[in-house]
């Protein structure tokens, strides 16, 4: 959950990491047979999320309509990967629901937590903002959190393999006790973004390329899937400043970004229900020619019903959602270069093709 997502506010950039360097770090990258895509989203309670951070919030009802997006991505024939987190696994029902998907060979289960609803919980009713990003809490609270996570998981036998961290929150430390749990693949950075809420996670400089966690050695890595969102025009990392540039006060009065992206250039996100998503398959012709190893769609789970969140307040909300699910997917099937996994999948390919370039 982003909880209204803004891209403005930015801070000037510690560190520029380019597509170049890494694709010079990871030359196996550039070897993949095809374009990996995966479907993922945040499998989650609904509630006000202008409400803010709650720890009482675990009405999870929505869970229901999973099963019908599930049959809409198999007539599609695509994977997806359901985060999943504490509150739905903690239901009997929506856990059924979970573990009747989990049979399915085209989904997989992956972890997903909230730091603010995920015992041990706060004394207080609502927390902070920055508390809200599982990084910024004490650690040893923070270690229970996920083991909670991780153990509810184990009670309806499920065993998940990666990652998203609620409000896309990922660090060290967390990739670390994660990796000596089983997971493989975090699927938490968000490229070329960081937004204004405080202790919110900087991706400014992380690209579309995944990247390798040698966390213990001579074990499979754990591996950062980013999500896909990148602009029209290369390079990428200038259109990243230009944005920047643009979306600080007083230069936003010139109104750079909505004259440039009127006549050349789009900044657009492969998210279902995001507005950023709206021009999802003028990207997708785009990223056919990028080579790139994956690419990563997303949505919450609440926006499958309407009114649940604000990306989908009405049942036509709802609809534009699997239309655009619909032509994403069926762009996607009209190119030979794209093929369906899940994110674990994806995990497993980028190490296959490390070993055999590394010569292990």
């Amino acid at each position: 959950m982003e909880k209204h997502l803004k891209f403005h506010h930015f801070h000037p950039a510690h560190r520029h990491i380019s597509l170049i360097s890494k694709a010079l770090r990871y030359p196996e990258l550039s070897k993949m047979p095809a374009t990996l895509y995966s479907i993922t989203v945040d499998t989650e309670e609904e509630w006000n999320w202008s409400s803010g951070y709650r720890t009482d919030s675990c009405d999870v009802s929505n869970i229901r309509s999973l099963e019908k997006f599930q049959t809409a991505c198999d007539e599609l024939d695509a994977k997806v990967t359901y985060f999943v987190n504490h509150a739905v696994l903690a239901n009997q029902t929506t856990a059924g629901i979970v573990r009747n998907l989990a049979e399915h060979p085209n989904v997989e289960i992956g972890m997903h937590i909230h730091s603010w609803n995920t015992p041990p919980l706060s004394q207080k009713t609502e927390v902070s903002e920055k508390e809200s990003f599982l990084h910024n809490i004490p650690r040893d609270v923070a270690i229970e959190k996920l083991k909670t996570v991780l153990d509810v998981f184990d009670e309806n036998n499920l065993k998940p393999t990666s990652f998203r961290g609620g409000r896309y929150s990922t660090c060290d430390w967390m990739q670390k006790f994660l990796h000596q749990n089983g997971i493989i693949a975090d699927a938490s950075i968000l490229p070329f973004t960081t937004w204004p809420d405080e202790g919110a996670p900087d991706f400014r400089d992380r690209g579309l390329l995944p990247v390798r966690r040698d966390i213990q050695s001579g074990k499979h890595g754990l591996w950062e899937i980013p999500l896909t969102l990148a602009y029209t025009k290369k390079p990428w990392t200038f259109w990243r400043k230009f944005y920047e540039l643009g979306e600080v006060t007083p230069l936003r009065q010139l109104r750079m970004i909505a004259i440039a992206e009127r006549l050349f250039v789009k900044r657009i996100w492969l998210n279902l229900e995001h507005p950023l998503g709206e021009h999802s398959t003028i990207l997708l012709q785009k990223l056919q020619t990028a080579s790139l190893p994956c690419i990563n769609f997303t949505l919450h789970s609440s926006s499958l019903v309407a009114g649940l969140n604000s990306y989908s307040p009405t049942e036509l909300h709802v609809r534009k959602l699997y239309e655009r699910l619909r032509s994403c997917i069926s762009t996607i099937n009209t190119a030979s270069d794209f093929q369906t996994a899940t994110v674990t999948e994806i995990a497993n390919q980028l190490e296959k093709q490390h070993n055999e370039n590394s010569g292990n």
